[in-house]
This record gives C-alpha cells, sequence and structure tokens, in this order.
C-alpha cells in the first residue's frame, strides 16, 4: 500500500475509531449541543425518547447542522406529530468525514480517487403521556462505512420521565441498546449509556428558567460525565448555558433561540478542552398547522 495512503489513513482511523459508534452520542440539536444531555430535556430529537415534543402546534419539523471535532460534518432531521396524548417521531442522523485522496507515494496532480467515512441512522419512535408519568421509546436503524468497509445493525432506545408539583422533574434514559457487525478489521463496542437528570422550573413574572443537572454512566467505561445546563425564557427568546465535566475534560457551552412566528431559530457552540476545534450547531424549527 503506497506511503502516502498509509499515513492519510492513520489519520483518518484515530478520530474515526476513536469516535466509532460514538457518533450516535453527538447532540442533535443546537439546544442540546449548549445546554448539555439531559433526561428531562424535552424536543424534537430529543437524549430522552420519553420526551418527544411538538411545541405549540400539532406537529413539527426541525433541521440540524453543524460541525463536531475534527470538522466532522453533522445533520439532523426531526419531525414529530402529536395524536391525543401520543407523539409520533421520525428521524434521520448523519455524521462523516467527506474528501480523504488516495495517492501513490510520486507527485501527482490527481488523486486516484476519493473516500468518506460516515454514520447514519434513521429512526422512528413515540411517546406517551399519563398524568405525570411520561415513556417513550425508539427504534433506530445505523449504517457505517469507513473506507471500503460498511456495517449495520439495529439500536433500541427507552425512557421515562416524572413531573412533581413543586416544580421538578426527574429523568432516565437507556440509550443504543442492540447490535451491529463487525468491521473486517476492527470491533465495533455500542456506547451503551444511562443518562439521570434532576431539574427545576422556576416561574417568575416575565420569565422561566429552567436547571438542569444530569450524570451519564457509559458500559464498559469507568468515565462518567456531569452535565449543568440552564435554560432562561424571555417572552420568544431563551437563552442556554452549559458545562460538561469528566476526569479527561471540561467543556463550558452557550446558545440562544429565537421564535419569529411559526419558526424558531437556535444557536449552540461548545467550547472544546481538546485544542481539535470548538463544536457548533444551527438548528431551524417549523411550527406546522
Amino acid at each position: 500500500m503506497p506511503l502516502v495512503f498509509n499515513l492519510l489513513l492513520l489519520l483518518m482511523i484515530f478520530p474515526l475509531y476513536g469516535m466509532g459508534a460514538k457518533f450516535l452520542l453527538l447532540p442533535n440539536s443546537a439546544e442540546q449541543l449548549a445546554l448539555g444531555n439531559h433526561s428531562t430535556l424535552s424536543g424534537l430529537s430529543p437524549v430522552n425518547p420519553a420526551l418527544f415534543s411538538v411545541g405549540k402546534k400539532q406537529s413539527s419539523l426541525v433541521l440540524n447542522r453543524g460541525v463536531w471535532i475534527g470538522d466532522a460534518n453533522l445533520i439532523q432531521i426531526g419531525f414529530n406529530q402529536q395524536s391525543g396524548s401520543k407523539v409520533f417521531h421520525l428521524g434521520a442522523k448523519y455524521s462523516g468525514l467527506t474528501g480523504f485522496e488516495y495517492r501513490e507515494d510520486v507527485a501527482q496532480d490527481d488523486p486516484l480517487s476519493y473516500f468518506s467515512s460516515y454514520g447514519l441512522s434513521l429512526n422512528s419512535g413515540i411517546s406517551f403521556t399519563k398524568k405525570n408519568n411520561q415513556f417513550g421509546f425508539s427504534l433506530s436503524y445505523i449504517k457505517m462505512g469507513l473506507y471500503t468497509q460498511e456495517t449495520s445493525g439495529f439500536l433500541f432506545n427507552t425512557g421515562y420521565a416524572y413531573t412533581l408539583n413543586s416544580g421538578l422533574k426527574i429523568g432516565l434514559s437507556l440509550e443504543n441498546l442492540g447490535d451491529i457487525d463487525a468491521f473486517v478489521s476492527q470491533e465495533i463496542k455500542l456506547p451503551q449509556r444511562v443518562i439521570s437528570t434532576i431539574s427545576k422550573e422556576k416561574k417568575f413574572k416575565n420569565y422561566t428558567n429552567n436547571l438542569y443537572s444530569s450524570v451519564g454512566w457509559y458500559k464498559n467505561s469507568a468515565n462518567i460525565e456531569y452535565f449543568l445546563g440552564n435554560k432562561l425564557n424571555w417572552n420568544y427568546l431563551d437563552i442556554f448555558s452549559g458545562l460538561l465535566y469528566s476526569k479527561s475534560m471540561v467543556e463550558p457551552s452557550i446558545g440562544f433561540s429565537l421564535e419569529m412566528n411559526t419558526i424558531i431559530v437556535s444557536y449552540g457552540i461548545r467550547f472544546g478542552s481538546q485544542n481539535l476545534g470548538n463544536p457548533y450547531m444551527l438548528s431551524l424549527n417549523l411550527l406546522l398547522p
């Protein structure tokens, strides 16, 4: 194999195998990126499938576009439809790197070919409410590619949330239960995660404040992540702030959301501590009739 290709493949495999199927854990929206992973945070594509929501209408469509560490592209689309106490969800998520070149180890103007790496998830789910209890689950088909190798599988997520009369809310979510075939040269370990959250909503005369606190545990890993988030709402404006803390990183994040008639525009950015760039996302939420 040509030397140049060896070097390129090594540089690519390091972040991809380092991330692997963990693209499933990347944020789905600007709000999630800015606030952190909380299993009491509702949305069109939340961490907790018990909290699928539609906003003020009976259906909503969201388009999310961003860049993750290492310039990996992030794209997510979600559609939610409400029927009585149930909310039905359809979504798709993509993360990938493109433009890698195959070259011989001699000078040449054009590469012999191009290749990329990617992760794709197609999912559907349902959430339903009974008094102060919320339940939900989702099923995902995922497909991953690296150079000439591809693999696929099915995953299951589930969650629960309970709202107390005092404005307190507790939630628990379990992600990525299932199975996926291995690459020829690499076994894939699914990033199974449990997130436990407690949040508090406080209403004032002109604004509402939500404070979130979460802990995330990972299978086959001693690393524990802690998330703190705060969401301040004033009329049509939301202001987000968050903090991710673990043994290996401390990353603050900020963002905002602005509602304009039937459109909500959101932006979030996280200040990475690994000197590999600052992930950011832009979300466009359309409130459908």
